[in-house]
């Protein structure tokens, strides 16, 4: 005998999303047909079988479609469905729409310098002087999400000849400059006592440069003589 009554509706709701993905909070584009025109229809973020708290309600026009945006930013979603009722069902909800909820940039920072060599002015023997000079320009870029500040020091090396003689009484000397969001250090000694400041500052890019100046004493031995100055970028 053939089964009496009316035959089984197929359920023909569904889901198709405006991208497959984004960062938490990201606002995704959910398109939904095949629902009862005028329904009540809940828009839902699923981790697997349960519902994560991305939701959003709307009703379906005339010709059972549903067009909403959702905020998705709960980090376990990892689809999307659409139903009529006060809960999901296989006979009036959706098949979900997978979504990928990405972990967001945390962003960089970053130091370059426009070329490692600095090189001095000279000095006439026998009555000392100062040398002229500077750092060249360093770049500093703060990409980081949430902020946070940075801190460029200097420490140099005592200067030494080739013959591995030093320089004594040579002092170097600096007044620091940056453009974009920083402070330069004060001026004064950048020298083997201690770390100098050059700059701080935070988001965004940052140009740093120093002019300097190396003080020799009268009578310093003449020859070239060499220092290493290392700049060293702080995050805090």
């Amino acid at each position: 005998m053939l089964p009496v009554g009316p035959p089984a509706l197929m359920n023909l709701r569904r889901v198709t999303l405006g991208a497959a993905g984004g960062e938490p909070g990201a606002r995704v584009r959910v398109t939904g047909v095949g629902f009862t025109p005028g329904a009540a229809v809940t828009v839902e973020g699923r981790a697997a079988t349960a519902p994560t708290a991305d939701r959003v309600r709307a009703a379906a026009d005339a010709r059972g479609a549903v067009a909403v945006k959702l905020a998705v930013t709960d980090r376990a979603t990892t689809g999307v469905l659409a139903y009529e009722g006060p809960a999901w069902s296989p006979q009036r909800g959706s098949a979900p729409a997978p979504y990928a909820v990405s972990a967001p940039d945390p962003g960089t920072l970053t130091l370059t310098q426009a070329g490692a060599a600095v090189t001095l002015g000279a000095v006439a023997y026998g009555g000392g002087g100062a040398a002229p000079g500077r750092i060249g320009t360093v770049t500093v870029k703060d990409t980081r999400i949430g902020g946070g500040r940075w801190q460029l020091t200097a420490t140099l090396t005592g200067f030494t000849g080739r013959d591995a003689a030093g320089a004594p009484g040579a002092v170097l000397s600096w007044t620091p400059s940056c453009r974009g969001g920083c402070v330069p250090g004060p001026a004064g000694r950048a020298g083997p006592e201690g770390a100098a400041v050059l700059a701080t500052g935070g988001a965004g890019t940052a140009t740093v440069d120093a002019a300097l100046t190396l003080t020799l004493p009268a009578y310093t031995p003449p020859g070239t003589y060499r220092a290493v100055l290392t700049l060293t970028l702080h995050s805090f």
